[in-house]
């Protein structure tokens, strides 16, 4: 079952950074990466190459509320806009959730290749999403901020894409069938090119298939 937040930013990276630049529908900002994301290069340096990258896969599930070594990358990607739905939980008064993360869901496709990764990763706040629709008993499609990642060596790009969707499911989704509903991420290699989708109840959802280019090495 897929996790989510209790309630449902164009946020901008609070580390030493370059001008953002722009390509295609992203903001790309370069980041010299400090000692957290040498660890999670380190991570992601130390993967097996994605076989077969075409083929459409679900996107997996972190729980950003306490991260852990295994979930260190995506959090290290989302870290400001963690912070920031902290301090939003904060302000309202909600100290529910002291000592760890307020909710917080990540989801996410990764790249492994030996010369370059990529992560395409969507965060689930109470702050950063908006609702798109209950499309079914247990289903929820929520807009939420997308980033897409890229590692070549120690040279971290973080490429703000706008807003994806993002599935949540209770236990009673689809008459209890979780297969029927789900969301997939392709990469075509030849045209370096993530696709995404989302299917409710065996149908596609209206405004969830992007095509996202990714900027040249």
């Amino acid at each position: 079952m897929m996790p989510t937040t209790d309630n449902i930013l164009d946020v901008r990276i609070e580390r030493h950074e370059a001008r953002p630049k722009t390509f295609g529908r992203f903001a790309v900002t370069i980041v010299v990466a400090a000692l957290v994301s040498l660890a999670a290069t380190s991570s992601i340096s130390a993967q097996e190459r994605t076989p077969d990258p075409s083929a459409w896969r679900s996107v997996s599930y972190a729980d950003m509320q306490r991260p852990s070594a295994d979930t260190a990358t995506y959090a290290d990607i989302w870290k400001d806009a963690i912070e920031a739905n902290n301090r939003a939980y904060a302000a309202r008064g909600d100290t529910r959730f002291a000592g760890a993360n307020a909710p917080a869901v990540e989801a996410h496709f990764v790249i492994w290749s030996t010369k370059r990764s990529v992560v395409f990763s969507v965060l689930d706040t109470a702050t950063g999403c908006t609702l798109k629709g209950v499309l079914a008993a247990g289903v929820t499609v929520k807009l939420c901020p997308l980033r897409i990642a890229i590692y070549d060596g120690l040279l971290v790009r973080t490429l703000e894409g706008g807003r994806a969707c993002f599935l949540e499911m209770g236990p009673k989704a689809v008459g209890g069938d979780p297969l029927g509903s789900g969301s997939y991420v392709s990469y075509d290699i030849k045209t370096k090119t993530l696709k995404t989708g989302t299917i409710v109840a065996h149908q596609a959802v209206e405004g969830c298939s992007l095509t996202l280019p990714l900027p040249p090495p």
